[in-house]
């Protein structure tokens, strides 16, 4: 099963790197598909029982959320480029902040810490420029993606390191 999620994420991968403009241009309808998709499973699964659909008020409206931006998603197409790399960039930024606080973590490591440190600009800079230019960077970012997929493939191949985003 490793080895085909492995080969799942380097093939995916590759395809972001090779051909980021085409993967740009469906993305909107591939995850509006998806959140839609989601959103409608994910509200099924609340109206199991009356019971169940009051306690479960959270995930029905977290559902609700996904399946109305799934279908504007798919609706807008090419517009929706901008909220969704605006998104990305946020989570991007949320990823640089745990970036920094393991930067924080191992300031006098030695080589520990220039890692963590060079994570955190990598990180910093990419979600900034797509948090400010989401059009523009949003093709770079798919690259970017791919590139990522694709160490992450063989990172769990080989074993090399844990990943970068596991809580510590």
């Amino acid at each position: 099963m490793k080895r085909f999620i492995c080969g799942l994420f380097a093939i995916i991968g590759l395809l972001c790197a090779v051909f980021p403009g085409q993967i740009t241009a469906g993305l909107p309808y591939v995850l509006g598909g998806a959140m839609t998709a989601a959103g409608i499973l994910y509200g099924i699964s609340c109206f199991r029982s009356r019971i169940e659909w009051a306690s479960r008020s959270s995930e029905l409206a977290n559902a609700l959320i996904l399946l109305a931006v799934g279908v504007l998603c798919m609706i807008h197409g090419a517009d929706s480029i901008v909220p969704l790399g605006t998104t990305w960039a946020i989570i991007g930024l949320r990823k640089t902040s745990k970036s920094l606080a393991r930067m924080i973590q191992s300031h006098g490591k030695g080589m520990e810490f220039y890692t963590s440190f060079a994570e955190f600009l990598v990180r910093l800079t990419f979600s900034v420029m797509l948090l400010f230019y989401p059009a523009e960077k949003f093709e770079t970012h798919v690259l970017l993606l791919g590139l990522e997929l694709i160490a992450v493939s063989i990172r769990l191949t080989r074993r090399v390191s844990p990943a970068l985003d596991a809580e510590g």
